[in-house]
């Protein structure tokens, strides 16, 4: 099936972000929130040690990324041009979604916006992504290695424009401390009604946007609670997702079957092969492997590394001659070679030869980068 839709690109961007460790958490410290003492190592320890715990919860998503107010194109235009409206929306304004997790291979995630449903939800071995606005639904299997993986502390995959959750937003910034980031210790917190430990991430890369990341674990489990982000220069966070409510009960098995409605367009994707250029096995989520299905299965570039890490695709046939809505020219900027658009948090480089660049620097680093490829 040929796909025209840029609807892929948050799946793309916002691990971009978080992959260079766009994450941060606001400072409501309680003074009554009494821990056992655990050093910022083992605060990570005891995150990365909680994969497989059940739990089900309300997440609630913040952006302020700065980016322009879409509204007045309404959702007229090209099905590209509604697709890449609804993606660059999730990257704006407050988004809700419901998370449900049993072990490490049952997974749901469903954001209800606007009275329409979007869900992702694992079984074992099979991916879904459902659209009730679109009518769609995509199917993927995973091979028998890919099933073992997962992003890690009950991390969820949320694919396309679907709500990020806390445990994936965290597990990605653990992922990318390495020798980048300085790890220190910042007062507990009440999150969602559970005790939590706080650590503060901050890049020692002074070419990244972000400015700092801190991560609210709880003091029981080690489930990722809250993620917030902060950009340089700018006081509010940039990006927020947190646990509004949580139970650590198990999910009913019901939760994680799904029959798509009748009337929807069901697309059965092809497995993409994993990529060498993967920051370590464990990151290939399911949302990760959706989107290099959707995209034609070519490995991403990853340019840099650390924080000012970017990342390269080649975008789907057509994708960029579709937009009768003048959705790209509204949000992004002509430049030579194509176009770019820069967030509080994230850049994002559409060149004319039609790859997609994305990283958490400035859009003129990006630009130099791309171009120091050629």
């Amino acid at each position: 099936m040929k796909k025209t839709s840029l609807r892929w690109i948050p799946a793309v961007a916002v691990p971009a972000v978080v992959i260079a460790g766009a994450v941060a958490i606001p400072s409501v410290a309680n003074a009554d929130v009494k821990l056992p003492h655990k050093s910022a190592a083992g605060i990570v320890a005891f995150a990365e040690k909680s994969a497989g715990t059940s739990f089900s919860g309300s997440v609630t998503e913040t952006a302020n990324l700065g980016l322009p107010d879409l509204s007045s194109l309404g959702g007229a235009g090209s099905s590209s041009s509604s697709s890449a409206q609804d993606a660059l929306s999730q990257l704006t304004g407050t988004h809700k979604a419901k998370v449900y997790v049993d072990g490490k291979t049952k997974q749901r995630v469903q954001t209800l916006d606007n009275l329409k449903e979007t869900d992702v939800i694992r079984n074992g071995s099979t991916v879904w992504a459902y659209d009730s606005d679109k009518k769609t639904a995509t199917r993927l299997t995973l091979p028998s290695k890919s099933a073992k993986l997962d992003t890690g502390v009950g991390a969820t995959p949320t694919p396309g424009a679907t709500t990020l959750t806390p445990t994936e937003a965290a597990q990605k910034a653990l992922d990318a401390i390495g020798t980048y980031t300085a790890v220190k210790v910042s007062d507990n917190v009440r999150v969602a009604g559970q005790k939590a430990y706080q650590i503060k991430l901050t890049p020692s890369d002074g070419t990244t946007l972000v400015s700092s990341v801190t991560l609210a674990v709880d003091g029981k489990t080690g489930i990722p609670l809250r993620v917030v982000v902060k950009a340089k220069g700018q006081t509010d966070p940039a990006f927020s997702v947190a646990f509004t409510s949580i139970s650590y009960s198990t999910p009913s098995a019901s939760t994680f079957t799904f029959t798509p409605p009748k009337g929807t367009k069901v697309e059965q994707v092809k497995t993409p092969a994993r990529s060498a250029h993967t920051a370590h096995p464990g990151a290939l989520t399911q949302r990760d492997a959706i989107a290099k299905a959707r995209v034609g299965a070519a490995k991403p570039v990853v340019i840099g590394s650390g924080w000012a890490t970017i990342v390269g695709a080649t975008l789907p046939s057509g994708a960029l001659s579709n937009d009768s809505s003048g959705m790209l020219d509204k949000v992004l900027t002509k430049v030579d070679g194509g176009r770019v658009l820069q967030t509080a948090l994230v850049s994002v480089y559409l060149t004319d030869d039609g790859k997609v660049y994305v990283g958490a620097v400035k859009a003129s680093a990006l630009e130099a980068a791309v171009a120091a490829q050629k």
